[in-house]
C-alpha cells in the first residue's frame, strides 16, 4: 500500500512516495524467479555396500544465479532423506546418506526463489548385510559314500564366491561357479571322515563359512559273471551261450533296476552289446548264438553294472571255441 507524505522544507511543501509492502520471502516461491536446474548426482563408487550410510558425490548445476542462496534436498525412494546449504564447489560430496535394507533410489532437487528443482536422474545403491547362505544338496547330510570319489553340489548367493578346502590339510578344491550361486566340486574320499570347509563372500562383503562331512565307507558292491558253456566245438554248431551277471549293492544286497551291459568281443568280429536291467540282483543274456562260420579262439565276455547310487561295476569271463 502506497502513503503520501507531508514534508514541510523551506516552507515549501513536498510530497514524498514510500511503500509499506514488505521484502520478498524467500521460503515462497517468487512470481517470476524460474526453478532452478536440477543437480547431478555420479554413479556411488560401492553400489552394493553392507553399510547403514553411504556417501553420494553431486555436482552444482549450471546458470545459478549469483544472488540467490540454494538448499540441496536428497531424497531415498523418495522420502526425503537429508538438506543443507549447496556449497560453492563445483563437484561434492553429500555424506553419510541413510539407506534401507535393499534397494535405494537416490535423487536430489534443488531450492530456490522460484521453488524446487525437478529431481536430477537416480542412482541405485544396494544395501545389503546378510551373510550369503550356503547349502549343499549332494551328497545329503546323512548320506554315506562308498565309491572313492565324489561330485559335490551345491548353492550360496547369485553374484557371490565360493571356496572349498580340506578342513585337514586347507587344500583348496577347484570349483566350478555358476552366475546364479550354483556350484560343483569333484571330491576324491578317503575311508572315512573327508571334513570340508565351505566359505562364501557375497558383492556386498558379507561373509560366512559352513563345515561340511563326506563319509566314505567300505563297499561290499560286486557284479559277478558266470557263462555257460564255457568251451565249444566246431562240430557242436550252432549252439547258444548264456550269461548271468549277479549285482550286489554297497551292503552286499540284491539290487533291483542296475543297469547291466554284456559284451562279447570274437575273435575276429566286431563287438556285440547287450542291455538289460537287473532283477532280484540278477542280470541274463541267454540267447546268444554261435554259428559254423564263426571264428575258432578265445571269445571275450564283458559285464557292467551301474547301480542306482551311479557306482560301476565290472567283471569279465571267456570261451573258447575250438
Amino acid at each position: 500500500m502506497a502513503v503520501a507524505l507531508l514534508v514541510v522544507a523551506g516552507g515549501s511543501i513536498a510530497f514524498a512516495g514510500t511503500s509499506l509492502v514488505g521484502a520478498p520471502d524467500r521460503d515462497r516461491p517468487s512470481a517470476t524467479a524460474p526453478p532452478p536446474p536440477a543437480p547431478t548426482l555420479l554413479s556411488a563408487a560401492r553400489p552394493i555396500t553392507r553399510g547403514s550410510k553411504t556417501d553420494v558425490t553431486a555436482v552444482r548445476p549450471l546458470g545459478l544465479r549469483q544472488d540467490q542462496q540454494y538448499r540441496l534436498r536428497v531424497y531415498v525412494n523418495g522420502e526425503k532423506a537429508t538438506e543443507l546449504d549447496l556449497p560453492d564447489q563445483e563437484q561434492f560430496v553429500i555424506s553419510d546418506v541413510d539407506l534401507v535394507e535393499g534397494d535405494n533410489e537416490i535423487t536430489a532437487s534443488l531450492i530456490g526463489d522460484g521453488g524446487e528443482s525437478a529431481d536430477s536422474a537416480p542412482i541405485s545403491v544396494v544395501r545389503d548385510d546378510r551373510p550369503p547362505v550356503i547349502r549343499v544338496s549332494q551328497p545329503g547330510t546323512d548320506e554315506t559314500v562308498y565309491a572313492d570319489s565324489t561330485t559335490l553340489l551345491g548353492r550360496t548367493e547369485p553374484g557371490a564366491d565360493i571356496s572349498i578346502t580340506d578342513a585337514r590339510t586347507d587344500i583348496s578344491i577347484a570349483t566350478s561357479l555358476q552366475p546364479d550361486g550354483h556350484f560343483s566340486a569333484a571330491l576324491s574320499l578317503d575311508l572315512g571322515n573327508n571334513p570340508l570347509v565351505l566359505r562364501s563372500t557375497d558383492a556386498a562383503g558379507n561373509r560366512s563359512s559352513v563345515r561340511f562331512n563326506v563319509v566314505r565307507a567300505v563297499s561290499e558292491a560286486s557284479v559277478s559273471l558266470s557263462i555257460a558253456p564255457t568251451e565249444l566245438f566246431t562240430e557242436d554248431l550252432p549252439a547258444t551261450i548264456e550269461m548271468t551277471a549277479r549285482v550286489r549293492d554297497e551292503l552286499d544286497r540284491p539290487v533291483d533296476g542296475a543297469q547291466v551291459t554284456f559284451s562279447v568281443s570274437p575273435p575276429t568280429r566286431e563287438t556285440m552289446t547287450y542291455r538289460t536291467t537287473s532283477t532280484r540282483g540278477v542280470a541274463r543274456w541267454n540267447d546268444l548264438v554261435v554259428d559254423p562260420a564263426d571264428s575258432t579262439g578265445v571269445w571275450l565276455i564283458g559285464v557292467l553294472a551301474v547301480l542306482p547310487s551311479g557306482l560301476e561295476l565290472r567283471d569279465d569271463e571267456s570261451f573258447s571255441l575250438h
